[in-house]
């Protein structure tokens, strides 16, 4: 049965006062999974994708074996010889999973996407998967100019560079200005994509988390589908939270995590 509830402040502190787990060796082992950040390039020289929410990864590792990576293309991996598709990115998180075999994983944006998908494609339901912020659908106030219209009367190559142009040096999206080419490729590649028939997929509980401000991948979208399809899954809204919810509401965010795991 999908659950739904909205966490508040007061909620956290009782549930963090009643929920501590023994340090040590009996700690749960949880396999983070960052999202697309474009601070994060490889060519932009960071090492830690995980490095802009060290202080939740810190929070965490109160209560878990925090294992982190790198994706292809982020922090100094090279990134891929070809522009890869959200099934190239869950096949490479399969391997890291068979490697680390974490208790639990834990998708942020981008990265909640690449687990709902590896959940629905695996069909694994040893390993509790924890969605923050997730990437199911992502939401844009101001849709770019079309360019249907000149796909019909230019040359592929031309569309190409013309869209190029228009993302990097008109409206500057970041994403996108500062992307390689199989990064730029990827990037549209994974981020028009709607994954919330993925949801249905996953018979066992995924765990959603969302601030109820959040823009960028808002929750409501993915509440309605939920509410009105059969699943296992529960959705927390952490009350005042955007898409940074690991540095704005760190205490909430950790407490959900640890009392749902």
């Amino acid at each position: 049965m999908y659950l739904f509830n909205v966490v508040s402040t007061a909620d956290i502190r009782s549930l963090t006062t009643n929920s501590k787990l023994t340090r040590g060796e009996n700690m749960k082992k949880i396999l983070l999974i960052h999202g697309w950040n474009h601070d994060n390039y490889t060519s932009s020289g960071c090492t830690d994708a995980w490095s802009n929410r060290s202080h939740f990864v810190e929070a965490l590792s109160a209560h878990f074996k925090v294992v982190r990576f790198n994706l292809p293309g982020f922090c100094g991996e090279k990134e891929s010889e070809r522009p890869w598709f959200l099934s190239d990115f869950t096949r490479y998180l399969d391997r890291v999973i068979q490697k680390e075999k974490p208790d639990i994983t834990l998708g942020y944006s981008f990265g909640g996407a690449i687990l709902v998908h590896w959940k629905a494609a695996s069909g694994n339901k040893t390993v509790k998967a924890f969605l923050v912020s997730p990437a199911i659908l992502r939401w844009y106030e101001k849709k770019s100019v079309s360019i249907d219209w000149l796909k019909a009367i230019l040359p592929e190559r031309l569309i190409v560079l013309a869209r190029d142009f228009y993302l990097a040096s008109v409206v500057r999206n970041p994403y996108y200005a500062k992307a390689s080419s199989v990064m730029r490729k990827t990037y549209r590649n994974i981020v028009g994509l709607d994954l919330r028939e993925d949801l249905l997929k996953v018979s066992d509980e995924l765990v959603l988390i969302y601030g109820d401000k959040d823009t960028a991948t808002p929750p409501k979208p993915v509440k309605d589908f939920l509410t009105s399809h059969e699943n296992n899954h529960t959705l927390r809204i952490i009350a005042g939270g955007g898409h940074d919810i690991a540095n704005t509401h760190t205490d909430e965010l950790v407490s959900v995590i640890v009392n749902l795991t």
